[in-house]
């Protein structure tokens, strides 16, 4: 089948893709999002921030583990000449994950107190850093025979691999928590046992592949291609997810000021003196240091709470994330075919403009009905998430925009690859965490979770924004400012009214300043009124 060539066929061709292409890579996110309701009705907040604390910090560590490997992986079998030369690559990169992962794991593992401190997580959990050191072996087992089948072009199977790892994974959280009345430890043990079938369901790409040969010279082209993505990839982790850390080190009296009237403050004082008193065991005096090591553990009970309100409530981010991520994956195949364009500039500036209006289309659909969505329901006098965790909605809008900043990031890093400038990745991505480090250390003491959100959409900001201006220097694109710009304080306009005046938040007109939204992305032609039947007559041509 030939290519579309048409203006805005080749737009559908990108929408096509960023459907098909997003699918079998998001389903780990979409996981997180499947699981919170149910966590938020088994789990107290401060329960759930444990949780969420574990796995920011397996970000950090699936990074580590695999130290770029996937992506030196896939150069070098790509570029193999025989079947024995990839076989050698694929052994390589698998004896090295494989040696490099348990040496890892037994580091975690003797040295789990101090890491433990290190993430914030209270020594009555430091126990889970066994199953963190489990999962993650386990996860980088599937690191090479997952790139073998992208190689192989078997997206089903890869699809279908994913897929089963999700099921098993929720079904056994449900069993185990409802079923076995286990506490957090289920999540962590369903997810081990999930990550042990999907290995299993890989044995084949080993089967095919494995060899017992290691070879230190295609060993050392590996490593020099892939550590590099170690720096930029350390930086991204820490422009996402270093909020947590910082809000999990807040203290109580913050805590208390800034959410009293919304949070179960009885409760949580009772756990925090409790805590206190766990901590003082075995002392019959307070000397100064036991007195810290209270006050400490009494406000990691504080700090868990929040962690646990703001990650949960960030899953509401979740469509936007899904957006910018489904396009990232259509968007890299799609500027690279169609960069000899005659008019790729043009096209990249349009692809631009639609991915921002799709953005803003999302910013204002959830930011409206991000309280009517977790109060969908169920069965049982239940609704869809905890009311206990809806203290949190209003970080909702600036996590959305933190996402939108995002997918700029994406589609101005077309520049940077087509002029094989991609070094400048890693310093806008460092620029970024550098600023989220700030930020959250200046925003996070005092103003607490928004201070992290907008910690984050700053730090995205500065990632998109810097990466722009150095791209333009050398592969300029004339992106639509003026309707870009138009539009997003169209959105935003709409928004802070509709914050502003309590009539207009009712279902209804919320649908009807959507509509209104949507029908002023013609109005600013960012699809031109006149535009719109060789839109359609495209679309079907290229069908």
């Amino acid at each position: 089948m030939s290519a579309p060539s048409g203006f805005f066929g080749r737009i559908k061709q990108l929408a096509s893709e960023t459907a098909i292409y997003g699918v079998s890579s998001i389903v780990g996110r979409m996981l997180n999002f499947l699981l919170f309701p149910f966590y938020s009705h088994v789990f107290p907040p401060e329960a759930y921030g444990v949780l969420s604390i574990v796995y920011a910090a397996f970000i950090f560590f699936n990074i580590v583990y695999q130290y770029g490997m996937e992506s030196a992986y896939l150069k070098y079998a790509s570029d193999a000449s025989s079947r024995t030369e990839r076989q050698k690559v694929f052994s390589t990169v698998s004896w090295s994950l494989m040696l490099t992962s348990i040496g890892l794991g037994a580091l975690l593992i003797v040295l789990r107190d101090p890491t433990a401190a290190l993430i914030g997580l209270e020594a009555e959990w430091t126990w889970l850093l066994y199953y963190v050191a489990v999962i993650l072996l386990l996860d980088t087992l599937a690191v090479v025979p997952f790139a073998e089948l992208r190689l192989q072009h078997r997206p089903w199977r890869f699809a279908i691999i994913r897929l089963i790892n999700v099921a098993v994974n929720i079904a056994l959280n449900i069993y185990l928590i409802l079923g076995l009345g286990m506490g957090i430890e289920a999540v962590f043990l369903a997810n081990a046992i999930a990550s042990g079938v999907m290995v299993l369901l890989l044995i084949p790409q080993y089967v095919e592949r494995f060899r017992l040969t290691f070879d230190r010279i295609v060993w050392r082209k590996l490593m020099r291609f892939g550590l590099p993505f170690v720096p930029g990839g350390l930086g991204y982790a820490v422009t996402d997810r270093i909020n947590l850390f910082f809000l999990k080190r807040m203290d109580g009296d913050t805590v208390e000021a800034l959410y009293g009237d919304e949070m179960d403050a009885d409760r949580l004082r009772e756990q925090a003196e409790q805590a206190a008193r766990d901590a003082m065991e075995g002392h019959d005096t307070v000397p100064p240091e036991v007195g810290q090591q209270m006050l400490d553990a009494a406000n990691a009970v504080y700090g868990s709470y929040v962690v646990g309100v703001f990650n949960g409530v960030l899953k509401l981010a979740l469509l936007m994330m899904l957006l910018m991520q489904m396009f990232r994956f259509a968007w890299q195949p799609f500027f690279l075919q169609r960069a000899d364009d005659p008019d790729a500039k043009q096209l990249f500036a349009r692809v631009f403009t639609l991915l921002t209006a799709a953005g803003l289309l999302v910013f204002l659909g959830v930011s409206f009905y991000a309280r009517e969505i977790v109060a969908i329901p169920l069965p049982g006098d239940y609704e869809l998430v905890n009311p206990r965790y809806w203290l949190g909605l209003f970080i909702v809008p600036v996590a959305l925009i933190a996402y939108l900043f995002q997918g700029w990031y994406y589609v101005f890093s077309a520049g940077a690859y087509l002029t094989e400038n991609t070094k400048y990745f890693v310093h806008c991505t460092l620029l970024g965490a550098a600023v989220a480090l700030g930020a959250n250390a200046v925003l996070v003491p005092t103003l607490g979770m928004i201070g992290a959100a907008w910690a984050t959409a700053l730090a995205y900001a500065t990632m998109a924004l810097s990466l722009l201006f150095i791209v333009q220097k050398f592969y300029y694109v004339p992106y639509e400012w003026g309707r870009v710009l138009s539009m997003s304080g169209c959105a935003i306009g709409l928004y802070f009214l509709w914050e502003l005046v309590p009539a207009l938040q009712h279902w209804a007109i919320e649908a009807g300043l959507i509509v209104a939204f949507a029908a002023s992305l013609v109005a600013f032609r960012i699809i031109p009124a006149g535009s719109l039947r060789r839109l359609l007559s495209e679309w079907r041509s290229t069908g």
